[in-house]
């Protein structure tokens, strides 16, 4: 077995490396902490295709050069490379806006927090994934699946919308950043509101982060 592991954490590389080491003997562990790495490792390195198995965090330094930006830019650029590798995604993060970006944009094959890991489930988890090809923690599924009552906030421009509000950003800057229109921006705020029953904009940052969205 081959493993790749991604985190700008030495010591929690370290960490999952002693994990694997001690129950895949055999097995080669690369690890690599950024996606500038990422990139040239996989790019230059034939190596590289024998990945069996990548566990990337979804927080690790931007390559802005070649469009990496975090965890989930580095897991579809190794599939475009390795499509049969198996990817898992680790994040600290347990907000809904962080969870549903992971799963619609990187389809990992196994996805976890990082505050549910121990070295026994770390074990399973990647034994499930190899055998089965699929798993995702029961928090990680419970979020997934609340999320699906409420069509609205699974929208990609929805989430961008409360993230930047959260932000501080005001509506009439959003249509710079978002490529949809001022008042395409207010209807699916207006909307918003009314799933979230908030009466203005701070309403709305404040129902999202009460509802884990933020």
């Amino acid at each position: 077995m081959n493993f790749v592991i991604i985190d700008d954490h030495p010591f929690i590389l370290e960490g999952y490396a002693n994990v694997i080491k001690q129950n895949y003997p055999q097995s080669t562990i690369v690890k690599l902490a950024s996606c500038e790495a990422v990139f040239d490792y996989f790019s230059n390195n034939a190596e590289a295709k024998r990945t069996d198995m990548v566990l990337v965090d979804f927080n690790i330094p931007s390559f802005e050069e070649e469009q990496l930006k975090n965890g989930i830019d580095a897991a579809n650029f190794i599939r475009q490379i390795i499509p049969y590798c198996k990817v898992i995604l680790l994040t600290a993060h347990t907000e809904k806006i962080y969870i549903l970006d992971i799963i619609k944009n990187a389809k990992p094959d196994g996805f976890v927090t990082k505050g549910e890991l121990t070295p026994e489930y770390l074990l399973e988890l990647i034994q499930i994934v190899l055998d089965q090809g699929k798993f995702y923690s029961d928090f990680i599924q419970k979020t997934f699946n609340e999320s699906l009552n409420d069509k609205s906030l699974i929208d990609d421009y929805n989430r961008q919308i409360l993230y930047l509000l959260s932000k501080g950003y005001k509506i009439v800057e959003l249509d710079k950043i978002i490529p949809i229109s001022y008042s395409a921006i207010q209807k699916r705020i207006a909307k918003m509101k009314q799933v979230m029953k908030a009466q203005d904009d701070k309403g709305l940052v404040k129902a999202a982060i009460e509802n884990g969205y933020l």
